[in-house]
């Protein structure tokens, strides 16, 4: 055993190897100094260059590297242990949702600007290299293709990356040149197309059409040309509800002064006889104005204020038009979905260690099963402030799908409904199980707990 094994042996314990291969390893180990969790992973020695830049940026979009160490003509490197899902675990079984997708892009523009800048070009953008923290932060993972920009150079010297998602050039088709920002664009416009679906058709189709166009100068030429498209889309559609709901304001202000003067009786306004008319002393014509809201019910005219019009609207409007509405974020964080297995809580992390499966059942394609005595119970609290009217709870299993009716859930209270688990798909031959619990009812979001089951030796 020489230095660096006996170093590494001393320092770090394994807890689980993800990947293992003659091209290199990837494991978690717990780190006994700094007493975290980490990743450790090989990687060919020319990519120190990169790894030293990447320990200098400390970037927020990209894990900490802790510890580079060089060991027999290979690079280890040692980096912070991300507590969330890939975009490929996430949505394995459902598409992704429009507006989780422009955050998630939205934050990728800025960790490529950041790269970019330094020539660095990821190469290998796809959701199985994204990752995706309980909060909807997004970190950018796996580097193990990754290189710098050489301006003299006319086509990638290693002609590396992952069909279906990186860029013609990056394979030397067509002459296009060498891999660049625009490289990372073009996968970075292919993983969202395929996480939204063949059908999708929305606020982002054309950015995205952009992004993955075959011709790299038809592109969007950098990262941060990409976010200020789809920053723009988003200002026109704020603009726009803006407009619609001022039109609807105005025209609601204007009903009362039409019916006001139209529903008055004509023999108010006009006497048969002179003995009819009275004084101008005793003509109360706030009487007659109640008297005209009774029989026609009109909004009277002297109370009504513009600050005062609160309009419901078909959807939330945005935080800066409605301050009294929550936005989606705040009320789905105080709906708190709870999971717990066989009776112990799972906790807030994505990632759930099985152990003591290898006597567990096999399906006849080889994927392990739960017992038949596991069950879970999902714990639904609401904290919103609002009643949750209708709610609908659909549970994912595997491939397994069902949706429940429960009862009114107040604010307030908590419902807890069990969920067997007995001969479900724990984990395929190869990969990780995953669960989904998604919650629905009138008037909120929806909530999301996602749940991604690992077997541990």
């Amino acid at each position: 055993m020489n230095s660096v094994e006996r170093y590494l042996g001393d320092t770090y314990t394994l807890v689980d190897t993800l990947k293992n291969s003659e091209q290199g390893f990837v494991a978690v180990v717990y780190d006994k100094q700094a007493k975290r969790p980490c990743v450790m992973k090989q990687r060919e020695l020319n990519l120190l260059p990169i790894y030293r830049t990447l320990k200098e940026l400390n970037d927020p979009h990209i894990p900490q590297i802790y510890r580079l160490i060089e060991r027999d003509g290979k690079l280890i490197v040692v980096e912070e242990h991300i507590d969330g899902a890939t975009l490929e675990d996430f949505f394995i079984y459902r598409q992704l949702d429009e507006n989780l997708a422009e955050k998630i892009l939205i934050q990728l523009c800025e960790c490529l600007k950041v790269l970019h800048g330094k020539n660095i070009v990821h190469r290998d953008l796809k959701p199985p290299n994204i990752m995706l923290t309980e909060k909807n932060f997004v970190k950018l993972i796996d580097f193990g293709i990754a290189r710098t920009i050489k301006p003299k150079n006319s086509a990638d010297t290693e002609l590396k990356g992952t069909r279906g998602y990186a860029p013609p050039e990056q394979f030397g088709f067509f002459d296009l040149g060498q891999t660049d920002s625009r490289s990372d664009i073009y996968a970075l416009g292919i993983t969202l197309k395929n996480l939204l679906g063949e059908d999708y058709d929305g606020r982002l189709k054309k950015i995205l059409d952009k992004c993955t166009a075959l011709e790299p100068a038809q592109r969007f030429q950098s990262a941060e040309e990409l976010r200020a498209a789809v920053l723009r889309k988003k200002k026109f559609l704020y603009a726009k509800k803006i407009f619609s709901a001022a039109v609807v304001v105005a025209a609601i202000i204007s009903l009362p002064q039409t019916v006001n003067f139209q529903e008055i009786p004509p023999q108010e306004k006009i006497p048969e006889s002179a003995e009819e008319i009275q004084p101008a002393e005793e003509i109360q014509p706030v009487e007659k104005v109640q008297s005209a809201e009774k029989s026609f019910e009109p909004p009277i005219l002297p109370q009504i204020s513009l600050p005062e019009v609160n309009l419901p609207t078909p959807a939330p409007l945005p935080e800066k038009i409605s301050p009294q509405m929550p936005p989606a974020e705040k009320i789905s964080g105080e709906i708190e979905l709870k999971l717990f297995l066989n009776g112990e809580l799972t906790g807030k992390e994505h990632m759930v260690y099985l152990r003591g499966w290898q006597n567990w059942a096999r399906d006849s394609y080889g994927q392990i099963l739960f017992p038949d005595d596991w069950q879970a119970r999902l714990r639904v609290e609401n904290h919103s402030g609002k009643d949750l009217i209708s709610p609908r709870i659909a549970v994912n299993i595997g491939k397994d799908k069902k949706n429940f009716d429960v009862p009114a859930i107040l604010n307030g209270q908590s419902f807890d409904m069990d969920i067997p688990l007995g001969n479900k798909l724990a984990s395929p031959e190869k990969g990780s199980g995953h669960l989904q619990i998604i919650l629905s009812a009138q008037d909120v979001p929806q909530i999301f707990l996602n749940k991604t089951f690992r077997l541990l030796k």
